[in-house]
């Protein structure tokens, strides 16, 4: 096992975005994976609006996993709280690629 599976001790139901349509987003079916949640306050984005004022969107919890990279705007449930996925992308450490996820 490797240390990045060492450390995936939570389970998450992830439900996949999968495109708005008639103004209703339409999600793919539900998958558990283990992971690793970290609850706090991150900075996920700094962006200027056509306005020229600096917008910041932050996240509610981290995650990591392993797998296939999730969607934006995916649904993630971990110990009965939802989230709505910021951004996913892979890392690599802990001896193999991981999927770290910033949560809304």
């Amino acid at each position: 096992m490797s240390l990045i599976g060492f450390l995936l001790r939570q389970s998450a139901d992830i439900t996949p975005y999968v495109r708005t349509a008639n103004g209703e987003d339409i999600y793919g079916e539900t998958e558990t994976r283990a992971c690793r949640l970290q609850r706090s306050r991150i900075l996920a984005t700094t962006y200027k609006n056509p306005d020229g004022e600096i917008d910041q969107v932050t996240a509610h919890a981290k995650m990591f996993c392993t797998g296939e990279p999730v969607p934006e705007r995916s649904v993630v449930t971990v110990d009965g709280l939802s989230y709505t996925v910021i951004r996913c992308y892979r890392a690599c450490g802990f001896g193999e690629d991981h999927l770290e996820m910033l949560l809304e």
